[in-house]
């Protein structure tokens, strides 16, 4: 409860300082406007924010768990194989730092414009810092676990479900996070640039259109949408997550 009081102090601060900007910069509604007008905003077309939320976490989800799948395939290829470790660390230190929306103008040429190509500049996005988390979590397992692990008795999938997945548990989870992160960033960068196939997409397209018909309050009140989004994501999915697991098993510092 506390917590939850002092977050909300918070916001509130981040809202008051919001005006007091807004009101000594003497700016106008084009450039800065007044809560009132966001929310007026959010409020007049939550209906279609609404369709256009579902048809991003819809994207997001597919290309998402097409990334954590691709990862895993990568990092069990890593863990099991001489070659495939060195070869898969070059390309991830290639891939890694590049923008997935460095890749869109490829992405466009491979599959139009349109949710494919939308989605595959998600998975680019979110497969590499997935697989970077998994690769180094598994690495990170201390032997004397394995090797206790296998003293009573634990092998294959065994070992891998009772020792290698806890031991590596907050790597994953930060990954989980970051591929996420990156999944929307994409997503949302990608619809900036060309929107979706007939029109229809999902927050990035509803920014594109607010900004080229220049309803400022539209943009903040689909910017603000995001945010809360990723602040539902990270407080009742990822922290729920971490506090029943690698909280609850003493493996991270409270």
């Amino acid at each position: 409860m506390k917590k939850l009081l002092s977050k909300a102090a918070f916001l509130l601060s981040l809202a008051v300082l919001w005006e007091a900007v807004r009101i000594a910069g003497g700016y106008s509604e084009l450039l800065l406007p007044s809560l009132s007008s966001v929310i007026s905003s959010f409020w007049a077309e939550r209906a279609e924010l609404l369709k256009n939320v579902l048809f991003s976490l819809r994207i997001i989800g597919t290309g998402l768990s097409t990334a954590v799948v691709l990862a895993m395939v990568l990092t069990l290829l890593c863990m099991n194989g001489r070659l495939f470790p060195g070869v898969i660390t070059d390309i991830m230190a290639i891939m890694h730092p590049l923008p997935g929306i460095a890749i869109l103008p490829v992405a466009i040429l491979w599959f139009g414009i349109g949710v494919k190509a939308v989605l595959f500049v998600i998975v680019f996005s979110a497969v590499w810092p997935l697989t970077n988390h998994f690769y180094t979590g598994f690495r990170s397992i201390p032997k004397n676990q394995l090797e206790i692990g296998r003293n009573l008795g634990l092998s294959g999938i065994k070992l891998v479900l009772s020792v290698m997945l806890p031991a590596s548990f907050p790597h994953i989870l930060g990954g989980l996070r970051s591929g996420w992160a990156r999944a929307w960033q994409a997503s949302v960068a990608a619809e900036l640039v060309f929107g979706a196939a007939g029109g229809h997409g999902g927050l990035g397209w509803y920014l594109y259109k607010k900004r080229f018909m220049m309803e400022t309050p539209g943009v903040f009140a689909g910017m603000l949408v995001i945010i809360v989004i990723g602040l539902i994501v990270e407080y009742l999915i990822f922290t729920t997550v971490e506090n029943r697991t690698v909280r609850k098993w003493k493996i991270v510092a409270d």
